[in-house]
């Protein structure tokens, strides 16, 4: 077995395989000869191990410094002590590094297995019944579903495999990852999950049955999956128990159908407070209900399974098909990026889930806006909504303009803006839930009489004395309202209606109108550009281009209604699928790099709706080409789609390139594909981008007072995939200063 080394300080490596060993200064079949030196004692010190803590520690037989620190008896090493050894003849200095393998948190679990006899002997037959196949489809339902959920992994593959043969197999998988770890807390977090009986067979270690080699600079992103899903396994059987506990059913098959019937997954989320929910909301719709089902649908259907989650009947994300609301499905991005967001919320409880009490919105801030002050903002929000800018994001600013037209003294910042304007949209998405469950209830033949949980959630609360109140056709109103106003703004007229633009003859096709000589190509985006900017209370008749019809105001909705309906159903199509693969003459290749990490990409690779990747260029390792979190390749190039900065409302391309300056730092250039011969050129990507926003906020009516934008998010070196291929160019590894997220530049100590 292979417990640490000792690295000299000329790079000369010392393996430690049997403990206690000493080292020495001659040869030695009892140690490990570190030095060469007449003038030293022959004996230098011993290493020991404490079985019962798994603690090194070193026995001075001369005089020794650990960390700058002279020792004379019996001291405990960690992982990177410094050991000196003292020397006046020798010019080489005697300095050593005690190095721990990162294996160590399986030396701690195989420990722990020794203590408590469990069984090593590796089982042969058991290893012979599993083809390679079999261990690829476990590892994909494990990076699925997670770890330790055994009745869903026979469920769906292995019925004709036991739970203990099945774990034995789960087992070898975490301890293998492990192995090639280099991050110590996650492969701590690895062991904790494995489960093991004295009695339940073994499966050795084999890299290649994981093929694990392939996956080395994506072990930490898959090692943080696992032990999320683990997290999220751990919650829902904690609320399914807490749930349960009061209906006195002894019988676990009849709790289990039960639990289906009557859990009130509701609930789930009910003890964190609003306030934790409001940033990175996959949409303006999105509520606790949804998060709530976000994490059940993980569980239930896997991780990344979007459509199936999408299209679960007792999910609520499948009354967005049939919702006349204009709730388009997120992206799957985004809802992974919400999963990992609400596990760290979940996280933060440390394992004590108060789901007795339900935590209650966040009153003193409400209590600080008058009734008058909410009544108008539910006003604004169904006639006009939360306008979008030209960066694509919410313009809270313009809303509070709006607003501040309808109240004297308006005296609420931003962030207390979206706050209120969220508190409101849950309320009412409460309420709309609330007639549904009561409808529902009022259906059911069930004579089960089960003791249902607190009521508090959805209710308006009166006892405060709140007068504002949101009744059910008013919640109708503004969910409907609202969602078709921000779906319009928000998919529709993006890059000058680029996606009505594209399905124009199918809209010509399908979406007749009963009026002479209308044309769906100009007098639809008419009437919807009219509505976006005047909000629903300002609709009037419109006279319509070029015929001088006149359209009536019920036309007008209707149409537009039909319109929303028809590009919400394209929509969730688009954001289910898969990228389009690249053609032949498209694709450029990068081989796998000499450290043995797979490295290939297609390029052009498009790495989101706005930003297109075209080159990664070279890495210069100068200190001047990067930094702690970025690097900045020579050659470098990407097109980012964005507002333009001469036509407001118009959306152009904007190739953004990195060069090598003269002065040895690089150069950050972005033309705009409307004014090609007028290069920006600055010493940093955020002044290039500065520049560009200034000119953007000069074209607006509600001007911001103060620019801010981060440059390397719009030249895409933020993004995740781009940031891997980077870290992956030859060189990389040489800038000193920039700390590696994806990229395995260690050795395996």
């Amino acid at each position: 077995m292979l417990y640490a080394k000792l690295q000299s300080y000329v790079g000369e490596e010392f393996l430690i395989k049997t403990l206690p060993t000493q080292l020495s200064n001659f040869p030695s079949a009892r140690g490990i000869r570190v030095m060469k030196c007449p003038n030293n004692p022959l004996i230098i010190g011993e290493l020991k191990l404490s079985e019962e803590l798994y603690q090194f520690s070193i026995i001075p037989h001369t005089e020794l410094q650990i960390e700058n620190q002279v020792v004379t008896k019996e001291t405990i090493l960690t992982n990177f002590s410094r050991i000196y050894i003292p020397c006046k003849e020798c010019r080489t200095k005697h300095y050593y590094t005690f190095i721990l393998p990162l294996r160590e948190p399986l030396k701690y679990e195989a420990q722990r297995a020794a203590q408590t006899q469990f069984n090593r002997v590796h089982d042969k037959v058991l290893y012979a019944k599993w083809t390679q196949e079999d261990k690829e489809m476990l590892k994909k339902l494990i990076l699925q579903f997670g770890y330790g959920r055994w009745n869903k992994l026979q469920q769906l593959k292995f019925a004709n495999r036991t739970r203990q043969e099945i774990k034995a197999f789960a087992n070898s998988l975490l301890r293998s990852i492990v192995e090639l770890l280099v991050n110590y807390d996650l492969g701590a977090g690895i062991v904790n999950l494995i489960e093991e009986n004295p009695e339940d067979p073994y499966i050795e270690t084999n890299q290649k049955d994981w093929e694990l080699q392939n996956l080395k600079q994506k072990l930490i992103s898959i090692s943080k999956r696992i032990l999320m899903l683990a997290k999220i396994r751990e919650f829902i059987k904690k609320f399914k128990e807490h749930q349960l506990k009061n209906l006195g059913i002894k019988d676990k098959s009849q709790r289990k159908n039960l639990c289906r019937q009557i859990v009130k997954w509701d609930y789930l989320l009910g003890f964190i407070p609003s306030s934790s929910f409001y940033s990175q909301r996959p949409s303006i719709w999105w509520t606790r209900k949804h998060d709530s089902d976000l994490i059940r649908g993980v569980y239930q259907y896997g991780y990344t399974n979007h459509l199936t989650i999408k299209e679960a009947n007792d999910l609520c994300f499948k009354d967005l098909s049939t919702s006349q609301n204009y709730q388009e499905f997120p992206f799957p991005e985004t809802l992974n990026k919400r999963v990992k967001k609400l596990v760290q919320i979940i996280q933060k409880f440390d394992g004590f889930y108060d789901f007795d009490n339900l935590a209650q919105s966040d009153d003193e801030e409400e209590k600080s806006w008058s009734i008058a002050e909410k009544q108008a903002l539910f006003n604004l929000l169904c006639d006009y909504g939360v306008p979008i800018g030209v960066d694509g994001r919410q313009n809270w600013q313009e809303l509070k303009d709006k607003l501040i037209l309808k109240i004297n003294k308006f005296d609420k910042n931003l962030n207390q803006l979206e706050k209120m304007v969220q508190t409101i949209r849950t309320r009412c998405e409460q309420m709309l839930m609330k007639h549904k469950e009561r409808e529902f209830l009022e259906s059911d033949s069930s004579d089960l009489e089960i003791e249902q949980p607190p009521s508090s959630i959805g209710e308006i609360r009166e006892d405060q004395g709140d007068e504002f109140q949101i009744s059910y056709s008013d919640s109708q109103k503004f969910s409907k309202q609202t969602n078709m106003l921000h779906f319009i703004r928000k998919n529709i007229l993006p890059q000058n209606q680029a996606l009505f633009q594209q399905h124009i003859q199918q809209v010509e096709k399908e979406l007749l109108i009963d009026i002479p000589e209308y044309d769906p190509k100009t007098h639809d985006i008419q009437i919807i550009i009219t509505l976006s900017q005047t909000g629903f209370n300002g609709l009037q008749p419109i006279t319509l281009s070029n015929i001088n019809t006149i359209m009536a105001t019920e036309q007008i909705l209707n149409r537009i209604e039909q319109l929303c309906s028809f590009f919400k159903k394209i929509r969730d199509q688009t954001n289910i699928k898969r990228k389009p693969e690249l053609k032949d003459d498209q694709q450029k290749k990068i081989k796998p790099n000499s450290t043995g990490g797979v490295n290939e990409i297609q390029l052009p690779y498009q790495v989101s709706t706005s930003l297109k990747l075209v080159s990664l260029g070279r890495i210069i390792p100068s200190p001047a080409y990067h930094s702690e979190h970025n690097l900045f390749p020579v050659g470098y190039k990407s097109i980012r789609t964005h507002a333009s900065m001469f036509t407001k409302g118009k959306r152009c391309q904007y190739t953004c390139e990195i060069q090598e300056g003269s002065d040895g730092k690089p150069l950050f250039k972005v033309t705009s594909e409307e004014d090609l011969e007028n290069p920006i050129i600055k010493n940093s990507c955020t002044g290039c981008w500065v520049h560009i926003y200034n000119r953007i906020n000069e074209l607006q009516e509600h001007k911001k007072s103060k620019v801010t934008i981060s440059g390397t998010d719009r030249f895409g070196l933020l993004e995740a995939n781009v940031q891997r291929y980077l870290e992956e160019l030859p060189n990389a590894e040489m800038c000193s200063k920039y700390k590696f997220k994806y990229r395995n530049v260690a050795q395996d100590f």
